[in-house]
């Protein structure tokens, strides 16, 4: 029992010195770590510190690391494409999250900051989390180096919030059709306590619009059905509705109706375009034209091109007037020729 104890004590000793020759050997350091959650940032953390601020569901958490080459100017070796990665891990719905830097190279006694950021879910526990930052890279000899450091990051929620997520309209803009306008909405509870007896409204006052539905509970499970709640709402707009634009808000009433969240989405009402007729143009109105009279006379026919004066209206009923008249003045003339020709006839015979 007693080897077996004095066995387990020199491989712990084996670890312990296995780890400080890494750690005396490694040239990568971590000389500067800041951690911005939210507005607020953590400065100058070292391994196994906590972060300050407490993180909330959908918070940008940014990690500011400056990585040094520990090398002296004397060894002088450049450390070769060096990544640094960053993972907090289970955060997200148990998986982690994780980003990594491009590489780069640093050269004996300098340094490099590097900036990754995440997006905290909006479905997540309220909890602790453990954050882990990498750096690896290869000096010039072939030789790797390491560093690791680990913070925490505590995530705190209000104990009732609710948020929404998404609001469409379709369409966006209205003009001659105003009937069956759509607006989406989704809600999701990510407070720690659940939710009773929410409602939602879809509300604009100037056109009429005042749409309630109880939807009942929302759990303060992450990542649940039960915690979400997604509908499409249909509305008219007035047909007397003057353009312009329209503030449409999506609002959600919570805890007892003491509490609020609402978006709104702009309609635009456009005037319905119209067709107008264009009058007819009357004969009467008609510009001025040239009438031809053709008037035949003995032996020869003769054109006239007859001018009206100006502003003088021409209509087919005075064109047909004028044939008239010159029909009688052609048969008047053969009447004169007949007329001639038997008295020349009948003043032949009494001669003879």
């Amino acid at each position: 029992m007693s080897s077996l104890r004095n066995t387990f004590l020199l491989f712990i000793m084996f670890l312990v010195v296995m780890g400080t020759a890494y750690a005396a050997g490694t040239k990568l350091l971590f000389s500067d770590v800041d951690v911005k959650v939210g507005s607020k940032t953590s400065k100058n953390l070292d391994d196994g510190d906590t972060i300050d601020d407490e993180a909330e569901p959908g918070d940008t958490v940014e990690f500011r690391i400056e990585v040094k080459n520990n090398f002296t100017n004397a060894e002088d070796l450049e450390i070769e494409d060096i990544t640094v990665e960053v993972t907090i891990e289970e955060v997200d719905d148990g998986d982690d999250m994780d980003e990594e830097s491009a590489d780069f190279d640093l050269k004996a006694g300098r340094d490099k900051r590097v900036t990754l950021k995440f997006q905290l879910p909006l479905e997540i526990e309220e909890d602790t989390f453990d954050v882990t930052i990498h750096a690896e890279g290869e000096d010039e000899n072939g030789t790797d180096h390491e560093r690791d450091m680990t913070l925490r990051l505590d995530v705190e929620k209000e104990n009732h919030l609710l948020k929404i997520t998404r609001t469409s309209l379709s369409p966006a803009e209205v003009s001659c059709n105003r009937k069956n306008v759509q607006l989406g909405t989704s809600v999701i509870n990510i407070g720690n306590e659940d939710e009773e007896d929410v409602s939602v409204q879809v509300l604009n006052s100037d056109l009429g619009i005042d749409l309630k539905e109880n939807i009942g509970e929302l759990t303060a499970e992450p990542n649940e059905d039960e915690s979400r709640f997604s509908k499409t709402y249909s509305f008219n707009v007035p047909n007397d509705a003057e353009a312009g634009s329209y503030p449409v808000i999506a609002r959600v009433l919570y805890d007892e109706d003491r509490k609020k969240a609402e978006e709104t989405q702009t309609l635009t009402v456009s005037d319905c375009a119209t067709a107008k007729s264009e009058p007819k143009e009357t004969s009467e109105s008609a510009e001025s034209e040239d009438v031809t009279v053709i008037t035949p006379t003995t032996g020869r026919t003769t054109t006239t091109v007859i001018q009206p004066p100006a502003g003088t209206t021409v209509t087919s009923e005075s064109f047909l007037k004028s044939n008239a008249f010159v029909t009688g003045i052609i048969i008047a003339e053969v009447i004169a020729v007949i007329v001639g020709i038997v008295l020349v006839i009948a003043l032949f015979r009494r001669r003879g």
